[in-house]
């Protein structure tokens, strides 16, 4: 396969911010009662949009108290620090630097969206931003990515997807592209359980090499993808 783009993720691939989106929806669960179970993490929390989580973990939230929870999540992630999940930014700019197109599809409002690459220096990086405002169906649907291939121009199966949550797997995989989970080594069986075609930690082993005819994404030893010139 050759592939055309590359279609990122934002939470938990681009910026590590699992600890600061549990903090919030801990003291929610605390506010309401609710315990959250392993499960409900991982299916209707990491990587989903607020009002999935909402309807799944907190169905006692009423319709005037869900603006509330989008009012306070809003302040809560326009104060706190992003940071960069290691070596993200030296691969993005490297992706920049060959000519392969890039976006990044978030369950994220475009003001968080616009906060990270604002915070990370990355304002700009990507071809096309898709937040959750642009698309109806939210992941594990894959609307988003499948909207980001069309705004870039390529067909899904030419493109890559890098994701780090169940849902977010789910979506890349149904898109039709090829999905890379971002994941500590215990979730690897689980991401490609669920179709993801390899698995890695972060970016600080990946490489994009060139020959001058070529291009090529090394994942790891022995792990490599191929991709068209930037004039093909």
């Amino acid at each position: 396969m050759i592939y055309e783009a590359i279609l990122f993720d934002m939470d938990g691939v681009i910026t590590d911010t699992e600890h600061t989106v549990t903090a919030f929806w801990e003291r929610l669960a605390a506010r309401h009662g609710v315990t959250i179970t392993s499960s409900d993490w991982l299916q209707h929390i990491y990587g989903v949009p607020v009002l999935t989580t909402l309807a799944a973990v907190f169905p006692m939230v009423t319709a005037e108290e869900t603006q509330t929870v989008f009012d306070e999540l809003e302040a809560y992630e326009l104060t706190i620090p992003y940071t960069e999940m290691p070596g993200a930014i030296e691969f993005l700019r490297a992706l920049k630097a060959h000519g392969i197109p890039t976006a990044v599809v978030t369950s994220g409002d475009r003001w968080k969206l616009d906060e990270v690459m604002r915070q990370l220096g990355i304002t700009g990086i990507f071809d096309v931003t898709v937040p959750v405002n642009d698309i109806t169906r939210g992941k594990p649907h894959p609307d988003g990515y499948l909207l980001a291939a069309e705004r870039l121009g390529k067909a899904p199966e030419r493109c890559i997807v890098f994701e780090d949550s169940l849902p977010g797997v789910r979506a890349g995989v149904a898109s039709g592209a090829t999905c890379i989970g971002v994941r500590a080594p215990e979730y690897a069986p689980t991401l490609i359980d669920l179709g993801a075609a390899h698995v890695i930690a972060n970016f600080s082993g990946v490489h994009v090499r060139s020959d001058g005819e070529s291009t090529s994404l090394q994942l790891a030893p022995g792990v490599s993808l191929s991709f068209a010139s930037a004039a093909g």
